[in-house]
């Protein structure tokens, strides 16, 4: 009988690893399209900021995010971000602990939190020639997992470009202020 009650125990265990392992291995493992001019790609190319706000929203090529305080340079949120174009919505997975308690408010289950992008306009539009074109802009409204009734709004801006996608994984040198 205790035989039968361990061997339950370890098969539910190995259900919930491989369950929990699916669910951070699609986020570790995810990269934005890198295929074409999309706004995924224009959404990793440097850090959005809302200097109103004092808040940073950087996301990279790999997959990682990172929400910080502009000014101070604090961490408030780091994962893990699946970009969905047809819903205009940046998914972000982060561990337990992650984030600050600041942040708790956009958090569901634990590790979930979602961005919903809108008014994404890149005046420059891949041009390199263009040097004198405004920044990116866009606006972001932080929020639940699934829910559109409690969030926070920040009309963000690129103020440098930081990666050069089309350039096969080379990166703009950074400017020294």
């Amino acid at each position: 009988m205790a035989k039968k009650i361990i061997q339950v125990i370890l098969v539910l265990l190995f259900l919930v690893l491989v369950v929990v392992g699916i669910v951070v291995g699609s986020y570790v493992f995810s990269s934005p399209r890198t295929d074409t001019r999309s706004e995924s790609r224009l959404l990793i190319t440097g850090a959005w900021e809302d200097k109103d706000r004092n808040m940073k929203f950087a996301f990279d090529e790999n997959g990682n995010f990172a929400i910080t305080e502009l000014d101070s340079d604090k961490l408030i949120a780091d994962g893990y971000f699946r970009i969905n174009e047809d819903r205009d919505t940046i998914k972000l997975f982060m561990f337990p602990g992650h984030y600050e308690d600041s942040f708790d408010k956009h958090v569901k289950l634990f590790c979930f939190a979602q961005i919903t992008y809108s008014d994404l306009v890149d005046p420059s539009n891949g041009d390199k020639k263009n040097k004198t074109a405004p920044p990116p802009t866009a606006t972001f409204f932080v929020k639940l997992a699934g829910d559109d009734s409690n969030g926070e709004l920040y009309k963000v801006t690129m103020p440098e470009k930081t990666l050069d996608l089309y350039a096969k994984g080379k990166r703009f040198t950074a400017k020294k202020r």
